[in-house]
């Protein structure tokens, strides 16, 4: 899992951090790009987002939960992405980061991830 999730810092060079986390908020495998960047606390305030999604989903009786949630601001981008059961990958990156780059590299990233937890 870890190789996985180092390859997305080292194929988009503006990700901060990436984690393996499930909604519990606690990570099970993560890198950061920096000791100074702290993935634990950056995963675990993303997923309250899932949580809340979910939760709206199933309010109109959707059959599942988000697949991805991608959020852009100022300061950066944070993509969330399924990877089965009550997981998700956590990628947070700088401001300067191209969004389909990353999407793309989350997504390639989920797949691997997936096949690691099936």
């Amino acid at each position: 899992m870890k190789a996985v999730l180092q390859e997305i810092l080292d194929r988009v060079p503006e990700v901060m951090g990436a984690a393996v986390v499930g909604l519990d908020g606690i990570p099970v495998e993560k890198v950061a790009a920096k000791p100074s960047f702290n993935i634990d606390l950056a995963s675990a305030e993303w997923i309250g987002l899932v949580k809340r999604a979910a939760a709206s989903l199933r309010a109109m009786a959707a059959s599942s939960g988000p697949e991805e949630i991608s959020v852009t601001s100022r300061s950066g981008l944070a993509i969330l992405r399924s990877i089965g059961g009550d997981y998700y990958l956590c990628v947070v990156a700088g401001p300067e980061c191209l969004l389909g780059r990353a999407r793309y590299e989350v997504r390639r990233a989920g797949l691997q991830l997936e096949q690691t937890l099936g």
